[in-house]
């Protein structure tokens, strides 16, 4: 049945008075809402497009004008501050509108990666030793992980703050990276053993069913042997450095059913822990030694029709229309 819906985005500037986004939609950087644009209209549903900045009233405002019956949500901050995208998607709670993807107390939890690894951790699933080093009190020591390590702040996304600095063989270097971090983004600090092995990206969908689809990998074909291989903001989003040293994500290859078994039993159970719906990514290690370690979990990922979650579910044989009416039917 044909539904009204709006896609919901986050803007770095206010929204044009007219919500009209055709010049937007020219931009790449519009290739996640275009795409769930499209598909939603081949599937016959009428489409508003809504962005926000900082106006909670207007937002309010238009969605009880539209009177929608589903908000497909994509927002991941508000008034530039992603720390508030929990708090917007409580707005749809509150309003009682349905919407897709997880819900304020999932995304809230997944915000905070310190809370988010003391509950895997709670839960027994198996994540690298860390501590925290607070803004407000940085460490001057490190106890209790060995080195190398891995430096991130602590709420932020799509590996923004990952560079090749985040690898630190001393105790002295973490400190300086967590510094710079804690001014730069004004963050907590994650300071992890390293985890040397390959990096395993698991998307999953479903509710209380969940559905694994099949492990992809990022892979670097023109790093030097000898060099710590992991996922820097770089070697995600800038594709001449990925072009220039082979930098690629496709389907994992030669990993041993026992692995994929228990990759997906984890995923499953962080699923549930974190309060994560309808859809997520996990980002996994795997060593020489077979053990898998949780790195983070990534409610709401992207869903372009060209990113590792489309790809995933079409090797699972749900092609990307079909992926996106199932998102729809979990809304509710």
């Amino acid at each position: 049945m044909s539904k009204k819906i709006v896609i919901l985005f986050d803007l770095l500037e206010a929204p044009p008075p007219d919500q009209n986004y055709r010049d937007y939609e020219k931009d790449s950087v519009w290739d996640n809402e275009v795409s769930v644009k499209r598909a939603l209209q081949r599937l016959g549903h009428e489409v508003v497009l809504i962005g926000v900045f900082n106006d909670i009233t207007r937002l309010i405002t238009e969605l009880n004008e539209i009177k929608p019956d589903l908000i497909f949500n994509m927002v991941e901050s508000f008034n530039n501050n992603r720390n508030l995208e929990p708090q917007v998607v409580g707005v749809f709670e509150l309003l009682g509108i349905p919407f897709t993807g997880t819900r304020s107390l999932g995304l809230g939890i997944c915000k905070d990666k310190a809370l988010s690894k003391k509950i895997l951790s709670h839960h027994r699933i198996r994540i690298p030793r860390w501590v925290v080093s607070h803004r407000s009190r940085p460490l001057r020591k490190i106890h209790d992980i060995k080195f190398p390590a891995f430096v991130k702040a602590s709420h932020t996304e799509g590996s923004e703050g990952i560079s090749k600095e985040s690898f630190v063989e001393s105790e002295s270097d973490a400190i300086a990276r967590a510094a710079f971090l804690h001014e730069k983004y004004e963050s907590n600090v994650i300071i992890e053993e390293f985890i040397e092995g390959r990096e395993l990206y698991m998307s999953v969908l479903g509710d209380k069913r969940l559905q694994c689809f099949p492990m992809r990998e990022i892979v670097f074909q023109n790093f030097p042997e000898d060099e710590p291989k992991f996922a820097t903001y770089k070697s995600k989003w800038d594709e001449k450095y990925r072009k220039k040293w082979g930098i690629r994500n496709e389907f994992a290859r030669n990993l041993e059913k026992d692995v994929i078994k228990r990759a997906e039993n984890m995923c499953k159970k962080a699923f549930a822990v974190l309060h994560l719906h309808a859809y997520a990514r996990f980002d996994l290690r795997l060593n020489e030694q077979g053990e898998l370690y949780m790195l983070e979990a990534n409610p709401n990922p992207s869903i372009t029709d060209y990113d590792d979650f489309a790809a995933s579910g079409r090797k699972a044989d749900i092609e990307y229309d079909e992926l996106i009416a199932k998102l729809i039917d979990l809304a509710y």
